[in-house]
């Protein structure tokens, strides 16, 4: 994600109430997908160009090379993780936290903190 693995992707940072506007590219020969926890996505354009309907949803499949651009209410604070829901994928390292500005994790990353995920 951004061209880094996790835990090394920096987290998205939003304040409350932000619009956010952000693009999924997929530049892999396999689908991805992306999955963002606590908030539905509208999705704008697929491939650079307005998609006729926008639509809503949690969960964006983006093929080899397809582009989407998306939006999103920063309307649910916390930390919330935004990943490949082909787990494998998760499990590797396709995972990127988005967090409100004014949040404080209460947790660390990392087999050191105990957290072990599935």
């Amino acid at each position: 994600m951004n061209g880094k693995v996790h835990p090394n992707t920096p987290t998205f940072v939003v304040k409350e109430g932000e619009n956010v506007k952000t693009t999924f590219v997929n530049r892999s020969l396999t689908e991805h997908p992306m999955h963002l926890h606590g908030h539905h996505m509208t999705v704008l354009k697929k491939n650079g160009k307005a998609v006729q309907t926008p639509w809503m949803t949690d969960t964006l499949n983006v093929l080899p090379g397809e582009t989407y651009e998306v939006a999103f209410i920063a309307d649910n604070p916390g930390m919330w993780m935004d990943h490949c829901h082909n787990l494998d994928h998760a499990a590797t390292g396709m995972i990127l936290h988005l967090m409100y500005d004014h949040v404080q994790p209460s947790y660390e990353v990392g087999t050191k903190s105990g957290n072990l995920p599935e």
